[in-house]
């Protein structure tokens, strides 16, 4: 199995910091309780445009890293706009 290079790995780091920059926050911040920070594909994809045009490529290599989580295989723009992307670290 491959290893993940510094770059796969920085633009995984850079999608998680935008989410957590336009994401909703969720949770009621008790201790016992994770905070949880979501944001729709469509909003996720406006915003990430201007920074890359992989945006799906590196969603699924976050959520094959367990970074985030969301339904379906594939994301399309448009069609799965309203899909939920959870933060999960």
């Amino acid at each position: 199995m491959r290893g993940v290079n510094n770059g796969d790995q920085q633009e995984v780091q850079k999608l998680c910091e935008v989410i957590r920059d336009i994401g909703q926050h969720d949770g009621d911040g008790r201790e016992d309780h994770r905070n949880r920070i979501t944001v729709e594909f469509g909003k996720l994809f406006e915003h990430y445009v201007a920074i890359s045009n992989t945006l799906v490529g590196i969603l699924l290599r976050a959520r094959k890293q367990g970074l985030v989580d969301f339904e379906g295989e594939m994301l399309w723009q448009g069609k799965d706009d309203h899909v939920v992307i959870t933060l999960l670290e």
